[in-house]
């Protein structure tokens, strides 16, 4: 029988799975609350995903079904489920009703018949967040003003929008406006007010909404790779790639493994043009206002704004100046730096004055054309790193991944990579149990907007120098082929 839980860690890898628990939304023979179901046994898999990009958790159950428990339960997509796991000894995901808030219960899918017993079926039991079912009957038609963290607090607990009674940490802001709200659903409401979201205590523009283990987060990406907008936030957990650390007798440093990447890879790590075309570098904002009838243009340009806000790579704590993604050198005879080209991306929009009377909407200028560089560059470099489960990290967390460059350098010997090597944000965290295995582990994907050490500068123009090509005309050409013997050549 499978070992399901654990008070101490010995091996990286081990896991506490203290509860899976399936609550009816009926009540069998004369209980006085929802019939409730024990489905560790039949459990194979348990898997939960945390995203800074996505609203709410969600996960997935794999069961082994022996009993038809879907049918006779049944399960309908109103069952509530109790889950609670951790790393042994650190605290993790604590959904049950008694001490948190369960997960709701919204899919069965990939139901196949064992082909060795055919009383046996495999199926996989989803659940999401109940904020999720929330968002999804209720609608908000109105208008909020003041600060947006307010709006924020009020789609999240009142009763008829998210309705939730968990923990909620928020940034303060700076944006005091009136921002009306179109018939949306609670979520895709806090999602528009993230757009218009100015932050407190440091110059960018544009939050996120989501969710962790920890509660609900409504904050800016800036404020998770710093401290209150003084100093660069410290590195939470550190990682490096080699062989597992054996000391002698065989005996493993846990804490070592734990540190151990399992696998790694990127992916996208350049693509360049891509960015350049969605304004990362550079882009102009046209902004047009209505009521004044004028055109105000603005550009922006990464390598002059770059020390501006803090990324996951810094200088002693402080604001890094030139740990640039892309190195600062001329393109071709162009005698500019491609952060130079603010017409890579061309934006227009309209700001009415006085539409709200004393309330006035943040600028684009300050909100979208910083917005957008910024989740840009977010999802340039992402890093996938497989790792033993550790229920202490949460996504938006910091690390610091000591990268190897991959060259020799004779035996037990490794070099850091200078660029790629270093501080990375966790964007979302896949937590994988594995009971067959009995084996925790995690699937990272994290991202870096600064590299480690500063490329070299080229100031210089490098120009490939090739011919210039004539314009030829096809009619032309054609009268040439018609002029020779062309019968011979048919």
């Amino acid at each position: 029988m499978a070992d399901f839980t654990k008070s101490n860690i010995e091996q990286a890898g081990d896991y506490s799975l203290d509860i899976v628990e399936i609550i009816s939304y009926r009540r069998h023979g004369g209980e006085s609350t929802p019939y409730k179901m024990d489905i560790r046994p039949i459990t194979l898999n348990v898997e939960l995903t945390e995203d800074i990009l996505t609203n709410t958790l969600v996960g997935a159950i794999t069961v082994y079904d022996t009993q038809d428990v879907r049918t006779m339960l049944p399960i309908t997509g109103l069952e509530k489920l109790n889950l609670r796991f951790s790393t042994p000894g650190i605290n993790g995901v604590n959904a049950v009703e008694e001490e948190g808030h369960p997960f709701q219960i919204y899919k069965i899918d990939e139901v196949r018949v064992d082909i060795n017993n055919p009383r046996g079926q495999l199926y996989k039991i989803y659940f999401c967040s109940q904020e999720m079912y929330y968002s999804s009957f209720n609608r908000i038609s109105q208008a909020f003003s003041g600060p947006i963290e307010d709006a924020v607090e009020k789609i999240f607990r009142q009763k008829d929008y998210l309705n939730s009674k968990k923990q909620l940490y928020f940034e303060p802001t700076r944006t005091n406006t009136k921002i009306v709200i179109p018939n949306l659903r609670p979520l895709n409401a806090i999602n528009m007010l993230c757009d218009y979201a100015q932050a407190a205590n440091y110059k960018n523009a544009g939050y996120l909404f989501y969710e962790t283990p920890d509660g609900f987060f409504f904050r800016s990406i800036e404020s998770m790779l710093a401290l209150g907008g003084a100093k660069a936030r410290p590195s939470k957990w550190k990682f490096f790639y080699q062989v597992s650390n054996v000391r002698s007798g065989d005996t493993r440093d846990v804490m070592d493994d734990m540190r151990n990447v399992i696998k790694y890879d990127f992916v996208r790590p350049v693509d360049t043009l891509k960015q350049l075309r969605d304004g990362a570098y550079g882009n102009r904002m046209i902004r047009h206002d209505a009521f004044n009838k004028t055109f105000i243009t603005t550009d922006f340009d990464y390598a002059n704004s770059f020390g501006d806000f803090f990324h996951t790579e810094h200088s002693d704590g402080d604001k890094a100046n030139d740990k640039f993604t892309v190195p600062f050198a001329y393109y071709d005879d162009t005698r500019k730096d491609i952060s130079q080209n603010a017409m890579a991306k061309l934006m227009v929009e309209t700001n009415t004055s006085k539409l709200h009377n004393d309330y006035e909407l943040p600028l684009a200028s300050e909100t979208t054309q910083l917005q957008i560089p910024q989740l840009s560059q977010m999802k340039g470099t992402n890093l996938r790193l497989l790792v033993f489960g550790n229920s202490l990290l949460k996504a938006g967390d910091v690390i610091t991944f000591d990268l190897p460059l991959m060259r020799p350098l004779g035996k037990d010997r490794q070099e850091s990579n200078p660029y790629w090597g270093g501080r990375y944000m966790i964007t979302a965290i896949k937590h994988v149990i594995n009971i067959k295995a009995q084996r925790y582990e995690m699937v990272l994907n994290c991202m870096k907007d600064a590299v480690r050490t500063p490329y070299p500068v080229e100031k210089d123009t490098n120009t490939i120098n090739t011919p210039t090509q004539g314009v030829s005309n096809i009619y032309t050409e054609d009268s040439n082929i018609l002029s020779g013997d062309i019968l011979e050549r048919l």
